[in-house]
């Protein structure tokens, strides 16, 4: 019997829809996209990985305090208070 014979090739998928950590925003990443869009000062800053999300404590343009979430993937804002 030949081994090469006995050798199965096998194709491992990803699941399309799961995120993994490799395409997740860095911490610096985030923080130069806020500072493009006028954000500074940051003080908090904490990675939610369970939420999928960036909370950040900083300032906005006009020098208000704000508090951000940043979707994990794909940078965008997604709530600000």
């Amino acid at each position: 019997m030949c081994l090469g014979c006995l050798l199965v090739a096998v194709s491992a998928k990803a699941d399309p829809v799961e995120e993994t950590a490799s395409s997740a925003l860095t911490v610096p990443k985030a923080m130069r996209m806020l500072q493009n869009q006028g954000y500074h000062d940051f003080r908090k800053i904490k990675v939610e990985r369970e939420e999928n999300e960036i909370e950040v404590e900083a300032r906005d343009k006009e020098g208000r305090k704000v508090e951000l979430e940043i979707d994990l993937y794909t940078g965008k804002i997604t709530d600000i208070d």
